[in-house]
């Protein structure tokens, strides 16, 4: 029950302070306080002393409900009337026996009114706090050796312990002021300390007319007075002994899940903010959290305020457009309550971030499942564990799930953003998102040198990562489920321009699963289909032919048109034009490298491009002017064979290994030239060091069988 700066996440922190006034109560305790007070007030009499206890765990607000019941106690026109004098004692405060009773009755004295008339009685405390104080290190816990101890202490002293106490006890009676100590957070005592302090309010400070107010949690209270060191304590005998020193025990109400969930609900606006809970925060998928889990876990005032100034200051420290808030504020809640299991995520990386997009795993390749109660051996408690177990579900899609599906861009489960959210910032070798989006607006708008210096940069994990931001921008129109798992990218003939261009000049890795260059393929003929959706007519020509080489500008028309059942009439056809026109321009280049024969530098007579020109439905054509060359004995079915080996490399190896293997297409052979042939797969493995057209024409010629076959 703590007054809490909450707002935006730039105002001031919270202080945990209590509060001092009624006014100030939003947890709707007064009632509780003025009860508490009422009860203190007319159950005092000047001939006896009463304990009252204050029962509640460690951030329930009993200091903000002692601060009202001191406020309910001497308000003028309150329920006693302002008789009461309350002064507060702090034992945790000192050290040692002699200065907690130096306390106490320093506290004691401070109760007398500084009036007329009490100056006897501030020194009578005073010459019983000589007495009491060797007194209480010879009084015994338990029993009533009181008197033994006294006895002991009156050899040395001048006046009997008991002479003593009742001249203090006259002249509190004829003061007539009710007294009331406050003892708050007597749980933060070490054992003997507290045992101390037991014995000052059972025995040495019991004066009639003066009341007692304990707060504690009895819990740790109970787990102090069994310490071992004082031999063997049961949980039933630690609370009887209370029970003999504390004649109320008041409870602190519990928060109820609904007003947790209330008091969540009003923080977490107040720094998230309206505008973007309706617009990108996830609802439902907090709202598993936020109803059930956040209640079990956070069940004080104390508990729920230090939660939100940590969500707040983590708000503020991050640039919310490059995290996800959703996980931002779960990831907190995780760090909060579960630090040691926090601080395992780091080595459970590949396990939690993996998942599925379009068939392909990200993540860890291993199919069994991990054993996700290792990970979960941190918390001992096992409602913890639950608590634990569903933050973690939310989080993370692949927890408990084998076939998980990837998660969007921006949150935890994200491997490319999965050390944002512990590093509480963008670490270093991570590119923000906002750079990535400025540098696609660049691009668009004709001005592509950021873009450029991401893709072409001489780090390749960098440029791997920067194309990965780059391509979730792009949802597929045929997946249009896909789209907002990232904002999306701009779209313009320019940006197709800038990108050819980079198709061009990035280098290919033939033996990697895959590499830059064809992440760029991907995203272009992405673009591509993107740009023909939005406009049909619109003149891609130009940008396309920034890519100068013939078989990488091919492969983004390929790739663009690869699968549209999904796609509108309209773009089908503006791609199957593109499609056709880019075949029209390859059949001569094709000739042209038949031409050529050995002397032709071969990757534009590749089999990918005969079977693009099949593609666009250009075949006849390609097979008609095939045949002219024939005749005109420019070239012969061997340079064509030899045209349509393929090669396979070892994925993995070193860059310039040779090929691993080859094979021949007969059937496409058979297409364009009428002859038949055999279709090899992967044949003389190992024995490629040799690409020359002379060598492939060699391994070739051994398929063709030189019969006509029916073309169509």
């Amino acid at each position: 029950m703590t007054e809490s700066n909450s707002g935006s996440p730039n105002a001031p922190g919270w202080h945990d302070d209590p509060i001092g006034s009624v006014e100030q109560d939003r947890l709707g305790r007064a009632w509780f306080a003025e009860h508490a007070a009422r009860l203190i007030d007319e159950n005092h009499t000047a001939e006896s002393s009463v304990v009252y206890g204050l029962e509640g765990a460690w951030g329930s607000g009993k200091s903000s409900v002692i601060a009202l019941i001191k406020s309910f106690l001497t308000a003028p026109g309150a329920a006693a009337d302002s008789r009461w004098r309350v002064v507060s004692f702090t034992p945790w405060a000192t050290s040692g026996t002699e200065a907690l009773l130096e306390e106490f009755f320093a506290a004691l004295g401070a109760a007398a009114p500084r009036a007329e008339g009490t100056q006897r009685l501030r020194e009578r405390i005073s010459a019983y706090a000589r007495i009491a104080r060797p007194l209480a290190a010879a009084i015994p816990v338990v029993g009533s050796g009181i008197a033994e101890a006294s006895r002991t202490i009156e050899e040395r002293v001048r006046k009997p312990w008991n002479v003593a106490f009742e001249e203090v006890a006259d002249e509190l009676r004829e003061l007539g002021t009710p007294i009331l100590i406050i003892v708050d957070d007597i749980d933060r005592l070490q054992s003997s300390e507290l045992l101390d302090l037991l014995k000052v309010v059972r025995l040495l400070g019991r004066f009639p007319g003066v009341d007692f107010l304990l707060a504690y949690d009895e819990q740790t209270l109970v787990e102090t007075l069994q310490d071992p060191s004082r031999g063997q304590v049961s949980t039933a005998r630690a609370r009887a002994f209370m029970e003999k020193i504390v004649q109320y025990p008041l409870s602190m109400p519990p928060l109820l899940t609904g007003k947790i969930v209330k008091m969540l609900d009003a923080g977490l606006t107040e720094i998230v903010t309206v505008e973007r809970l309706e617009t990108v925060f996830d609802k439902q998928r907090f709202g598993r959290v936020v109803l059930t889990t956040m209640p079990s876990q956070l069940t004080t005032p104390r508990a729920i305020e230090r939660f939100l100034a940590q969500v707040r200051e983590q708000f503020r420290i991050h640039d919310l457009d490059e995290v996800n808030d959703v996980d931002l504020i779960l990831a907190t809640f995780l760090r909060v309550q579960f630090p040691d299991l926090f601080g395992h995520l780091q080595r459970w990386k590949a396990e939690l971030t993996r998942g599925s997009s379009g068939g392909i795993v990200l993540g860890s390749r291993d199919d069994a499942k991990p054993d996700w109660e290792k990970l979960l051996a941190t918390v001992e408690d096992s409602q913890d564990r639950v608590d634990a177990r569903a933050v973690l579900q939310t989080l993370f899609p692949a927890f408990g799930e084998k076939q998980a599906v990837r998660a969007a861009a921006g949150r935890f489960a994200h491997p490319e953003y999965f050390d944002r959210y512990l590093a509480q910032s963008i670490p270093e070798g991570d590119i923000p998102d906002a750079v990535i989006a400025r540098a696609l607006a660049q691009a668009a708008a004709g001005h592509p040198d950021l873009l450029r210096s991401l893709v072409l940069a001489e780090d390749d994990e960098q440029v791997t990562l920067a194309l990965s931001k780059i391509r979730v921008r792009y949802a597929d129109i045929e997946e249009p489920w896909t789209r907002g798992e990232a904002p999306e990218g701009p779209i313009s003939l320019e940006l197709l321009r800038t990108g050819m261009g980079l198709v061009d000049q990035l280098p290919d890795r033939v033996a990697a699963w895959t590499s830059s260059q064809s992440q760029t393929t991907y995203w272009m003929a992405n673009l591509l289909r993107l740009l023909l959706d939005a406009d049909p007519t619109a003149d891609v020509d130009p940008s396309l032919a920034a890519c100068e080489q013939t078989y990488r500008r091919a492969h983004v028309i390929s790739t663009a048109t690869t699968t549209m059942e999904r796609i509108r009439e309209e773009t089908q056809e503006a791609l199957r034009g593109a499609l056709r026109r880019e075949a029209t321009r390859i059949v001569p280049i094709l000739l042209a490298d038949l031409r050529a024969g050995d002397d032709s530098p071969g990757e534009d007579g590749s089999p990918f491009l005969y079977a693009f020109v099949d593609k666009a439905g250009l075949l006849l054509e390609l097979q008609a002017a095939v045949r002219e060359g024939f005749e005109a004995g420019e070239f012969t079915a061997e340079d064509v064979a030899a045209r349509l080996v393929g090669f396979a490399y070892i994925v993995g190896g070193p860059p310039g290994a040779p090929p691993s293997s080859a094979s021949f297409s007969g059937e496409l052979f058979s297409m364009v030239t009428g002859l038949e042939a055999e279709t090899v797969d992967h044949s003389e493995r190992g024995t490629w060091a040799d690409t020359s057209l002379a060598r492939r024409r060699a391994f070739a010629s051994r398929y063709i069988k030189g019969a006509a076959v029916e073309t169509s």
